[in-house]
């Protein structure tokens, strides 16, 4: 069966069916190309091999962090390794679609999940280090999900750094998928539940 479209992101190809997704990895050129092409078009001088390797560090490590976590697979949109080294997922709806054109009140609801999903994936020992959202997080059945497998981390010192910094506060950084009204109220949830307390009271207790 072919795919209905491919789309390339960052790490992998993504070849949209019905029901479901394959990601497929890219090569260390191919990654290193659209790095570069970022790279100018942002106009920024830099050479891409370093942004490349971490990237095939990320895939490497967020592997290996999934396989070895006890994590149900629904909270990963049902992602299953396949033999030919590619990834399966169940298709959903990126959480950037799912707000759009929806009341404030079922906007905040999602916002409410997806808090309580952040503190849910650290009892199994996870942790999403981009905080993209709006692209990184799908919904599925009005429950929050994790489309975006290959930028974790499993170590609990690099989320408490994380979270002492507030990466969530930067100018702008929900523009896109929010009014200021929600921006207020997503960075306020944020800050009183990515806590050192909650990290502690929360993290790997599933495991």
């Amino acid at each position: 069966m072919k795919p209905q479209e491919r789309i390339g992101g960052w790490q992998c190809w993504v070849d949209i069916y019905d029901d479901y997704v394959i990601k497929t990895f890219k090569t260390k050129s191919e990654i290193k190309e659209s790095v570069q092409r970022y790279l100018d078009w942002i106009g920024k001088q830099e050479e891409p091999e370093e942004r490349t390797n971490k990237m095939l560090e990320d895939v490497k490590n967020s592997t290996k962090i999934i396989k070895k976590s006890k994590s149900p697979i629904d909270l990963l949109a049902d992602l299953e390794f396949l033999k030919n080294g590619s990834v399966k997922q169940k298709k959903v709806i990126v959480l950037s679609e799912a707000m759009e054109n929806k009341k404030k009140s079922e906007q905040i609801k999602l916002i409410d999940e997806l808090v309580k999903f952040i503190l849910q994936l650290w009892s199994y020992g996870i942790h999403e280090k981009t905080f993209k959202f709006f692209s990184n997080l799908g919904v599925d059945n009005n429950k929050i999900v994790l489309i975006d497998v290959f930028e974790l981390t499993d170590d609990k010192s690099k989320v408490l750094k994380q979270i002492d910094k507030k990466p969530w506060i930067k100018k702008d950084k929900f523009s896109k998928n929010l009014s200021p009204e929600l921006i207020k109220y997503l960075v306020d949830k944020l800050n009183k539940n990515l806590t050192e307390k909650n990290l502690d009271k929360f993290w790997e207790t599933k495991k």
